[in-house]
């Protein structure tokens, strides 16, 4: 599809969910945007990607880990510990940099601003590599509840306080003893207590989520406000990992409202309800895809 022609080359079907898309992205009073996993897996981010996994990590690759979520699973909800910090930090400072330093702003991203600039909207994703906040969306328009790969907490916690880890990120990996771990003089400790910092994800009871928080209040009150309103609920990339956050509100809205359109973008998992089949559009392909032929019709 491009915007000269407007013409589709894929079945007619697909175009016709595509045009019906960007028509209901176009006359909305206001947008609610979802962004899942799969919408920077859309941009070459995917966890699942052995070929990745291999780029990036290819000492753990060797070992026979052949993804990201499965190098991962071995330091996830780790409790710290002088046996452990080192290696622990090798994993994840790399992983930090790799995912929020390492890549400017993605195209897809990129994309779904350019659709949105201007528009009445707010957003809830469960992504922690900030590309939102790279490309300019309004962080007052923005709920992430699952944390933020640029911040340390406790790993107490003492306080519910976090900490920008770039500096930390960077001096880590300059001065990593192997591909396995960082210098144990680089292993980092709470300002305030003295234990280890741990990065600030929501794994277990420890994480710190008050800085992720502040802004449950505002999107609760954008979707409270826009129940007499023609909005447009747009689903990025969400699949099952988890769906109480976007997939089963957002559904759970679409059916309480009157003048909802969801418009469900995925690889994969677009079905929906029966009960609300009449007020959505499945659209399964690739993220990046869609939002690109959807920015050629607007």
């Amino acid at each position: 599809m491009n915007k000269s022609t407007n013409v589709c080359y894929a079945d007619a079907d697909y175009c016709g969910k595509i045009q019906k898309a960007a028509n209901a992205i176009l006359n909305a009073d206001c947008l609610l945007i979802g962004v899942g996993s799969g919408m920077s897996a859309s941009c070459g981010l995917n966890y699942s990607d052995p070929t990745l996994a291999q780029k990036w990590y290819p000492e753990y690759f060797e070992q026979g880990k052949k993804s990201i979520i499965e190098i991962m699973s071995c330091f996830w909800a780790t409790t710290i510990n002088k046996k452990n910090a080192a290696a622990f930090w090798g994993f994840w400072a790399k992983h930090i940099y790799h995912i929020r330093y390492e890549p400017d702003a993605l195209k897809s991203y990129i994309d779904l601003f350019k659709i949105v600039n201007g528009k009445d909207y707010f957003i809830c994703t469960t992504n922690v590599d900030c590309q939102l906040q790279k490309c300019g969306f309004n962080e007052n328009k923005i709920f992430a509840p699952q944390g933020n790969y640029g911040f340390f907490q406790c790993e107490k916690p003492c306080t519910q306080d976090v900490y920008d880890n770039e500096e930390l990120i960077k001096k880590m990996i300059g001065n990593m003893v192997s591909p396995f771990e960082i210098q144990n003089t680089d292993i980092p400790l709470c300002p305030k207590c003295g234990k280890y910092l741990m990065p600030n994800l929501r794994c277990d009871h420890r994480f710190v989520e008050q800085p992720h928080i502040k802004n449950q209040t505002l999107y609760v009150d954008y979707v409270n406000k826009a129940i007499d309103k023609n909005m447009v609920l747009l689903e990025l990339g969400v699949g099952y990992n988890t769906p109480v956050i976007i997939r089963y509100p957002f559904e759970a809205i679409t059916l309480k409202y009157k003048s909802v359109t969801l418009i469900r973008v995925n690889i994969s998992d677009v079905e929906v309800s029966e009960h609300i089949a009449n007020k959505t559009i499945c659209i399964q392909e690739d993220n990046g895809k869609v939002l690109s032929y959807i920015l050629s019709l607007l």
